[in-house]
């Protein structure tokens, strides 16, 4: 995340500020009124009238009709766009001041569901209630029985393992609320499904709706190997629960294939499952499962759904901490890394390089001749081609390289444990990819193909700093622009 929202975060509040005033704008501001560590400082429209406006003045909230005064806030770590508006959502991105995150589009949907989410929060106090119901039952079936020493003992039994579920529910819901990280809290909903309901296996799949397809991110009872990563939303008991909700086979027949999430599906005998929600959007799928037949009653049902509801909140709250600790740190038009974040990476992977004895390469690419494509045919045409250029790199790159957008029409990739002839062969392929790329279309009907210069640089061959790597790598694209363009340099 940002360094605003970080300072903010450590000092215990994120200040926002809302661009618009219609009714989602209104529901929004009222939602966060109620959320700790969280301060709404000025809500912004065009009209005194707006429905968000009259309620900030009844809140004692800040509103203005002059976009540029959002910015004169300070604190200020987060600018909400709910105006639906392309130039209000413009005007805000080039006045940006740094450290201040802008939230439009579908990331600002993801923050609406998150806060309609949180009304469900409401339901672990109702499990608190029943089980407080429970426990009163218990001791009152104790007092009852006290005259008979084989009931007391047995009350007593019942009463020790429902406060042990009581404790171990409490400890799981006070935990999810101290995680931020999708890992951690996906981690802690599987431990709570094997505590809570004694599940001998338990797994959470997300949804990536890219490739509609359910996605292993944590699991426990058996080896991460024995459960397949990625499974299509029609397929398996994951799909299942995906499409109808909760779902239960008792007793597994051999050969079913609602038990192939598992590589070994014949040693499921029952299973269960049921889809994490975020408002009306499905964002997972929790899974439980063992090598025996087991029937969950109706009590167990109960606390696995509750389970999922609370899961649900924590688990869509992290997703969004992590796609803003992305925002932050990715160009938004490339969705390669930024300038800022590269530098630290590469500082990271010096360090590393020199501790460890190793080689680093670094690899400069600039698009031939891009000032002239752009004044030909416009800048919408060349977003196209640096879309292009960040597709072909990402697809000759390893899950360790690190690519980003240097600025304007230039990129750096990072290449760890590198030498120089294994960056230049890289290089290359980036090279041939970009001059064989299919024709961009152009206005008029016509085509074109654009060319990139590259150039390469080793650590500590060329240089034994990050700045002086840099610029090694970058004298040598310049070096093959001199040449004729289209072409790969080596520094000297």
């Amino acid at each position: 995340m940002g360094a605003a929202v970080t300072t903010a975060t450590r000092s215990g509040h994120i200040s926002i500020a809302i661009a618009g005033g219609g009714l989602r704008a209104t529901s929004v501001l009222r939602l966060l009124s109620d959320v700790e560590n969280l301060d709404v400082v000025a809500v912004y429209d065009t009209g005194r009238s707006a429905p968000a406006m009259r309620l900030a003045d009844d809140l004692g909230v800040f509103s203005t009709t002059e976009l540029d005064e959002l910015y004169q806030m300070s604190p200020l770590d987060l600018v909400l766009d709910l105006s639906d508006d392309p130039t209000v959502n413009a005007t805000l991105e080039a006045q940006r001041m740094s450290g201040v995150i802008i939230v439009s589009g579908s990331a600002a949907e993801l923050v609406w569901d998150l806060l309609i989410a949180k009304k469900r929060s409401e339901e672990q106090e109702k499990i608190f209630v029943e089980l407080q119901v429970a426990y009163d039952k218990i001791r009152s079936h104790e007092r009852r029985l006290q005259s008979s020493k084989e009931a007391l003992e047995k009350a007593n039994e019942e009463l020790e393992g429902r406060l042990a579920e009581i404790f171990f529910t409490h400890e799981f819901f006070k935990a999810l609320t101290t995680f931020s990280s999708v890992d951690d809290v996906t981690s802690l909903i599987v431990d709570g499904a094997n505590g809570i309901l004694g599940a001998e296996v338990s797994a959470i799949y997300l949804f990536e709706q890219q490739d509609w397809t359910l996605r292993l991110r944590a699991s426990q009872g058996r080896p991460e190997e024995m459960f397949r990563e990625s499974v299509p939303v029609s397929e398996t008991i994951l799909g299942a629960a995906f499409r109808d909700g909760f779902v239960q086979q008792s007793d597994v027949p051999p050969g079913s294939e609602l038990a192939a999430w598992s590589v070994r599906p014949d040693e499921v005998r029952s299973q269960a499952a049921l889809p994490l929600r975020s408002g009306e959007s499905i964002i997972g799928v929790l899974m439980i499962a063992s090598a025996t037949f087991r029937e969950l009653t109706s009590a167990e049902r109960d606390r696995l759904q509750v389970i999922a509801n609370q899961s649900s909140l924590a688990l869509q709250n992290a997703l969004l901490h992590e796609e803003l600790e992305r925002l932050s740190v990715t160009d938004r038009l490339t969705d390669l890394y930024n300038h800022g974040y590269l530098h630290q990476r590469l500082d990271e992977e010096l360090e590393r390089a020199a501790r460890f004895g190793h080689q680093l390469s670094v690899i400069m690419l600039d698009i031939d001749d891009f000032k002239q494509f752009n004044d030909k045919y416009g800048h919408p045409k060349g977003d196209v081609v640096l879309r292009a250029v960040s597709g072909i790199v990402r697809q000759n790159l390893r899950e360790i390289d690190v690519a980003a957008r240097y600025g304007g029409e230039e990129f750096v990739i990072v290449l760890p444990e590198t030498d120089l002839a294994g960056a230049a062969a890289v290089a290359e392929r980036i090279r041939v990819s970009m001059a064989e790329y299919p024709h961009l279309s152009v206005p008029g009907g016509g085509s074109v193909t654009q060319t990139v210069s590259l150039g390469v640089a080793t650590y500590p061959q060329h240089a034994t700093t990050t700045a002086r790597l840099v610029e090694a790598a970058d004298s040598a694209m310049y070096e093959a622009k001199r040449r004729g363009k289209n072409q790969v340099s080596i520094a000297r």
